[in-house]
């Protein structure tokens, strides 16, 4: 993956789809000298384009973070589908996600709820085990 935030991607891909970092490495990264608000939606808008989600939200929202900081974190996910992600996404975007039934279902165990790749992951540590 190239693009103005490869290292938050790469950072959350070797630690598992998930990364802490902070608004000056994020702002660095897209070449930037000082933070502000017209910054804050830039780093929002690259974290998209790049299939990154993010939280907590009110980082990177102007009307919330009034004076941006360069030392506040900010933690990083690749929106690969993953247990991880749907959960993350489904909390988020409540709007954009069956929140019922993904929770209920990983949480209660539906396989139903599963990806595919998900349940061959369960049934090869079955057979490895």
């Amino acid at each position: 993956m190239s693009g103005p935030l490869s290292q938050a991607y790469a950072d959350a891909e070797v630690s598992g789809g998930l990364t802490r970092t902070t608004l000056g490495a994020l702002r660095e990264e897209l070449g930037y000298r000082k933070l502000g608000k017209w910054i804050l939606e830039e780093i929002s808008e690259s974290l998209a384009q790049q299939n990154l989600g993010y939280f907590p939200r009110e980082v990177l929202d102007a009307r919330c973070n009034v004076e941006p900081r360069q030392w506040q974190d900010i933690w990083i996910y690749v929106r690969d589908n993953s247990t991880r992600a749907r959960v993350l996404d489904a909390v988020l975007e409540p709007s954009k996600n069956n929140v019922q039934s993904i929770l209920d279902g990983l949480a209660g165990g539906d396989l139903s709820a599963l990806t595919p790749e998900e349940k061959l992951k369960r049934i090869k540590e079955i057979v490895d085990a």
